[in-house]
């Protein structure tokens, strides 16, 4: 489908939710209860970008650009043309690699989520999260998941698990994709650089890992993004700017741990 600039994002990356966030008490305590292993991914400080194997760029929300853009400018940043043709030159390499090897030759469309690193990001005057140090610099783009657009008789391969599937239309079907450890060495084969699985582990040990903790507490980085496994779920792992002093945020966290005392000496 033609996609124009100025036109909504198609298939924007879900909103993840976060142990903090209002509302998600349920999940969270659904999560913790089954224990599954999770692949736990740096958070980086930047802007949500889709980079389309139809030759579309999208931010979180609007379509911002296309494959042969001078220059694309964007949240005070330029991105030269040489740059946004190697992202598209490695998505089509990546999509023609799994069309071959894993779809039977059924063409779709495939779509790189990523984070674009920006002037500022990571308040770069004081350098918080050390970017400079790590080579992380203004323009970098770092993927974190596919999107795959599919006929509708056509399923998942095994290697993309379940993925989630979060729309239909038009005899089409749309999955995302987690960064698993599958993906991350595609992702190397084909010169797309991308954040790295520090972990993988059952839930109750990633929330127990001393180092996590202390990275989140001290806002050594932005946070952490944990996958299920599966990719059914998400869940952002950071701190929150003067949370602990929120009375209503205490009695939640109180909550969630009596639910999951509850729900250990009930099981479902």
């Amino acid at each position: 489908m033609e996609r124009a600039v100025g036109q909504r994002h198609p298939h924007p990356w879900p909103k993840i939710i976060g142990f903090h966030t209002q509302g998600a008490v349920d999940k969270v305590l659904r999560h913790m209860r089954d224990d599954r292993i999770w692949n736990v991914t740096e958070k980086l400080d930047g802007s949500n970008l889709t980079i389309s194997t139809e030759g579309w760029i999208a931010s979180r929300n609007l379509i911002i650009g296309k494959r042969g853009t001078e220059t694309l400018k964007f949240q005070g940043l330029s991105i030269e043309k040489d740059r946004l043709e190697t992202l598209f030159e490695n998505a089509c390499r990546l999509k023609e690699h799994f069309k071959l090897n894993l779809f039977e030759n059924v063409d779709f469309e495939l779509t790189l989520y990523g984070e674009l690193i920006l002037n500022g990001a990571g308040n770069r005057r004081n350098d918080d999260y050390n970017y400079r140090i790590r080579d992380i610099n203004p323009g970098d783009y770092y993927c974190f998941g596919i999107g795959l657009i599919l006929p509708e008789n056509v399923g998942l391969p095994s290697v993309f698990s379940k993925g989630i599937h979060t729309s239909s239309e038009e005899g089409k079907q749309y999955f995302i994709v987690p960064i698993n450890p599958y993906l991350a060495t595609e992702f190397t084969n084909f010169g797309i650089e991308h954040v790295n699985i520090i972990m993988s582990e059952k839930l109750s040990s990633i929330l127990d890992d001393v180092e996590l903790s202390h990275n989140t507490r001290n806002k050594e980085l932005e946070g952490y993004v944990l996958s299920e496994e599966t990719g059914e779920a998400m869940i952002k792992y950071k701190s929150i700017p003067g949370i602990l002093q929120n009375t209503k945020h205490i009695e939640k966290i109180v909550k969630v741990i009596k639910n999951l005392t509850v729900s250990s000496l009930n099981p479902l």
